[in-house]
């Protein structure tokens, strides 16, 4: 159990981290806009401008919504599979000795 949280935190600081580095280094990415799309932007007003910033980060919500949703899916049903095919905790299996030899092969 420690084993599996001492995982799941160096996961979570490698995501971390990676978003960390990824905000940083965001800022250049900004210049890989078109030049019409750039000197369309620029010639407009301050508020025009607000506008088409809360624009991409309103049209920028539901990807993440979605893939938050998918995610939650899948963690929720992570073990779904493996603990339909194991047996029930409660219950011995009982093997004969010819499924044993199979299994041993």
């Amino acid at each position: 159990m420690l084993a599996k949280m001492r995982k799941a935190r160096s996961a979570l600081s490698a995501i971390a981290l990676a978003l960390a580095a990824a905000l940083v280094s965001a800022h250049p990415v900004f210049a890989q806009g078109c030049a019409l799309c750039y000197n369309d932007a620029a010639g407009t007003g301050p508020q025009a401008q607000a506008a088409l910033r809360h624009g991409i980060l309103i049209l920028a919500i539901p990807p993440m919504l979605i893939f938050a949703m998918i995610f939650a899916v899948l963690y929720r049903r992570r073990n779904s599979y493996h603990e339909a095919l194991s047996p029930a905790r409660d219950e011995k299996p009982t093997h004969s000795v010819s499924e044993i030899v199979l299994n041993l092969n």
